[in-house]
């Protein structure tokens, strides 16, 4: 975030100091811990969500965030519970914000609404326009300063690249005809689901005998990045007759020509349309001549196409007035080719399918809209240079290198449609075939849709490079990253290429210091370096490392991270393991003085770095970060821990500082180790206490109220709207808030024309949420933590805005991908690919539990059992390959003995060794290469 508007060893069965890390906390306990009460709720909750919790006492309210959340039994069931699919609807009013991204990884974006329109078309540049101020400058007592959050794009009359296209039916029996077009103007029961990457719609009315199901996506392989980045969307519909008679249909889509979609009116120039039929498909291609357009904004071509299974009609000019009418006379003319006199001049093109259906008969008719627009031209990220490369105008998208025109991506994907198709839909099943509950799995993975954004591009020169948000804070920003768990899970061949190639590459500076937005430069503050930057930046290179399946990626980098982690070492003054110095870090800001926050990363830095020394024998350095790690872990607790959580002691109150509050990252270091499984690096008391005093002191069943009746901190922007649930930035339950911003006290509410630093104090914003969230459930405290995810998720209902765009300074913020990191913790996910390892701890029905997960070279499902003379485990891989040597699960059932173990691999028994530590078992195996359709089956057997 930035203050500009522009906007041992690993896998091995642990000490006894983890003993009873994850405990169960039981319903009758935390109904008396979290006051649950079945009455109603006495503050307005979130349109179109469950009553959360209340009523709230005169007690209660007497304190800005209630201490007793009164949260109702029904609200914690459906934490946890399997619950329904979401399905959104057009009688509930729920479609009108939806803006799915529906186009390949780093392709640019395009959405899919609601009722199946494609819109927000920015596959040529971005056009991404933050909420300027209202009339008078901000007014943060009217609710201006939220941006997108506040007020929510909607799907119709607001695309600046707006594109005349669409699909439509027309149906013909007994000599009359019927159209309809595929949207709520046709339709009027339409049916919303999105389970990002992939689409279903359904459209049905009572008096129209065919009913339309539309499933949509772009291909979306984890692991494969190619494949997932291709321009392409594809859009395909099954046509069933639900009549009792024979009907002719046919099934038509059109599109404008839009290339180069800045041009003025009156510009000269050709716009050109024509027709390519091929064997496997019909083509609807899209382009444009001008002397030196190929310099211009959006320059390329576009296509739609059909994959031929029966009659095609088509057409190269609709006309000037397009409507569904006009697009079915058209076809009917069958002009193959056309142009236009101007830029200015509409150009639109039809193509369609005819075919016949009986009663009960159903058809699949497949579009797909391709796209090549790979030249930045103007559009200069950062409005710089990078140096890896002179000059912007010369970059392209990554695409340039694996296609040449729109018609060769439709070529590709029809070529390779059936591997394509069943791959994307496969990783889409085995996301769902999973007992975690279905919202749950909706929020984890929906913030991945970044990646399909204006926030994240790839660059044929192959770097990867991103925004904080859509057009919002340049440069791949280390700090922000650090929250990200999504990318690295599921595309971890971006991630280590950031390591190498920027990280340690580009941004390394030869003391050691990383710069943390990817050049030597910052625009903003002038800084280079923020110290969480840096300590999460070498957490990521061992979370890069295990995520490889040998040590070649650590081995690249490994002194260059040595040297970064010294160069931290060297800033701490005392060399016991805190720092105390100038910490820049992501709330635009440097604070003196030592803090948990900064200082408990700091500890897991370092026991991360001691892990990869020892792994690559270097003794002296992993022996060294491991005196420091002790010193530390005692220090901070002793220093910085005041009975109930841990806080920031500055030198003085002549900068920003929490002092005595209760900060959300104040022990984001451990919340870190549990994410690349290392031991403990603060003791679990503590740590229980200090997430405990989150959920007391920041958790607000009203945040957006919070924002108003806090008056000592002026400026937060709006990311919880009165009535609805959230976890606070930093909260003073015993003051110290009036220190915390220098000469705020003095600063007037229409004086604020950017919050600062300061005026996120009071914010609530998803990433630094989520990795509470994951914390809390690595600890145990599963309904605190899945209640913080929940409350996320009924902030995005559908009646509210759009769920597929989280938003913290911008639109699909990237570090809202720390949602990846509480659907590991509910898994209990563990993974060294090296050494071969891969652990398993469900947090969340572990009696019967099964969920997907990915590994350095594929994907697979896993699940558990639990039985009355043991417990049933099961692994398979779906795409690629794993090389498994153990394994390491719990013992669910408390207090018992573990007889034997028994495994198959494919029906076929195989050797198996274990070692039981209390409920911890580790098995180990003769070496499992494992690929696709590998299944592994375990019987765990008690005494």
């Amino acid at each position: 975030m930035n203050g500009k508007i522009k906007c041992s060893a690993s896998g091995c069965c642990r000490s006894h100091e983890e003993k009873d890390s994850t405990p169960n906390i039981s319903r009758r306990d935390f109904v008396k811990k979290a006051g649950l009460s079945a009455t109603g709720f006495v503050l307005s909750p979130p349109e179109g969500t469950k009553l959360m919790g209340g009523p709230y006492t005169e007690k209660d309210l007497q304190h800005l965030v209630p201490e007793n959340k009164r949260l109702t039994p029904e609200w914690v069931k459906s934490l946890t519970e399997r619950g329904e699919q979401e399905v959104f609807t057009s009688h509930t009013d729920e479609l009108k914000y939806i803006g799915m991204p529906i186009g390949g990884i780093f392709c640019g974006q395009l959405y899919l609404s609601g009722d199946g329109r494609l819109w927000l078309w920015d596959i040529f540049q971005s056009n991404y326009q933050r909420e300027g101020p209202a009339e008078g400058g901000w007014r943060l007592d009217q609710f201006t300063f939220g941006g997108l959050y506040a007020k929510p794009r909607i799907s119709v009359g607001n695309d600046k690249h707006s594109i005349v296209q669409g699909f439509a039916l027309k149906v013909v029996s007994h000599n009359k005809s019927i159209i309809k077009t595929l949207d709520q103007d046709g339709f009027k029961e339409i049916t919303f689901r999105g389970e990002y990457p992939v689409a279903k719609v359904t459209y049905q009315e009572n008096d129209f005998p065919l009913e339309a199901n539309l499933t949509a996506f772009s291909p979306y392989i984890p692991i494969n990045t190619g494949d997932s980045g291709i321009p392409v969307t594809i859009l395909q519909y099954e046509i069933r007759n639900r009549g009792s008679e024979k009907l002719d249909i046919t099934f038509a889509g059109w599109l404008e020509n839009k290339v180069c979609p800045d041009l003025g009116a009156g510009t000269a120039g050709v716009r050109k349309s024509e027709i390519l039929i091929g064997d496997q498909k019909v083509t609807l291609f899209h382009t444009a001549d001008r002397e030196r357009l190929n310099e211009r904004k959006g320059f390329g071509n576009m296509a739609l196409s059909v994959l031929r299974d029966g009659d095609i009609k088509y057409s190269a000019g609709v006309g000037n007035e397009v409507e569904a009418q006009s697009v079915f006379q058209s076809i009917v003319e069958n002009p193959s080719t056309r142009q236009s006199q101007s830029f200015d001049e509409s150009l639109v093109g039809a193509i369609s399918e005819q075919f016949s259906l009986e009663p009960g008969e159903s058809k699949e008719v497949t579009f797909l809209l391709s796209w090549y627009f790979p030249h930045y031209n103007e559009q200069s990220p950062g409005g710089g240079q990078m140096q890896d490369i002179e000059e912007f105008s010369l970059l392209n998208r990554h695409y340039n290198n694996m296609f040449n025109s729109a018609e060769n991506v439709a070529a590709y994907v029809t070529a390779h449609f059936d591997r394509l198709r069943s791959t994307t839909l496969l990783w889409n099943k085995t996301w769902y075939d999973s007992t975690l509950p279905w919202w749950f799995l909706d929020r984890s993975f929906i913030s991945m849709d970044c990646l399909a954004s204006q926030t994240c591009h790839m660059f044929d020169i192959g770097r990867f490079w991103s925004w904080e948000g859509v057009d919002c804070c340049e440069g791949t920003c280390t700090h922000v990253w650090n929250y990200a768990q999504g990318m690295a899970r599921i595309f971890p061949s971006i991630e280590k290429e950031q390591r190498q190639r920027v990280d340690y590459g580009i941004a390394y500076h030869k003391e050691g210091a990383i710069s943390y937005r990817g050049e030597t430069r910052d625009r903003y503050t002038g800084l280079q370096f923020a110290t969480d930057g840096q300590l999460g930046t070498i957490l990521r290179v061992y979370r890069e490392h295990q995520m490889s399946s040998d040590y070649s990626f650590l081995k690249s980098i490994w002194q260059r991270v040595k040297k970064s982690m010294q160069y931290i070492i060297d800033q701490d003054r005392d060399q016991d393991g805190i720092l105390e110095g100038n910490q820049s870090h992501t709330l635009d800001a440097s604070w003196e003085g030592p803090m948990g926050w900064i200082s408990s990363l700091y500890l897991a830095a370092l026991s991360a770095c001691s892990e990869m020394a020892g792994e690559l024998g270097d003794t002296e350095f992993s022996e060294k970060c491991k005196t420091l790690l002790e010193k530390g872990r005692k220090r901070i607790v002793n220093e910085l821990f005041d009975g109930e959580y841990f806080i920031h002691i500055p030198p003085d109150f002549k900068s920003i500082n929490t002092n005595d509050g209760c900060h959300i990252d104040q022990v984001l270091g451990q919340s870190w180790a549990w994410q690349v499984h290392l031991l403990r690096i603060l003791p679990r008391e503590e740590i229980l206490s200090a997430l405990s005093s989150l959920w007391k002191y920041n958790f607000a069943p009203d945040a957006g109220k919070y924002r108003i009746d806090h008056k000592t901190i002026k400026g937060a922007r709006i990311y919880a709207m009165p009535g609805e649930a959230g976890l606070l930035m930093t909260t003073w339950p015993k003051g110290g808030d009036e220190k915390a911003v220098p000469g705020m006290a003095e600063r007037q509410e229409d004086q604020v024309h950017w919050p600062g630093p300061g005026g996120y104090f009071d914010e609530c914003m998803n990433g630094f949420e989520y990795q509470v969230a994951s914390h809390m459930v690595w600890e145990g405290m599963i309904t605190e933590g899945m209640a913080l995810s929940k409350a996320i998720h009924e902030r995005y209902s559908a009646k509210k805005r759009n769920p597929y765009d989280e938003i913290e300074c911008s639109s699909h913020y990237v570090r809202s991908m720390a949602s990846y990191g509480v659907f590991l913790a509910a898994c209990g996910y563990q993974y060294h690919g090296p050494i071969g390892y891969l652990g398993f701890d469900p947090r969340i029905h572990p009696e019967n539990f099964r969920s997907p997960f990915t590994v350095a070279e594929g994907w697979g499902t896993y699940a558990q059992q639990l039985e009355e003379s043991g417990q049933k485990h099961q692994l398979s891989i779906k795409y690629g390959r794993l090389k498994l040597k153990s394994l390491s699960l719990r013992v669910v059932k408390r207090d018992v003995t573990v007889d034997s173990v028994s495994a198959s691999l494919n029906n076929g028994k195989i050797d198996v060794t274990f070692l039981q530590n209390e409920d911890k078992l580790l098995l180990k195996f003769n070496t499992i290469p494992f690929k696709e359709s590998t299944e592994l089956k375990l019987f765990v057997k008690y005494s």
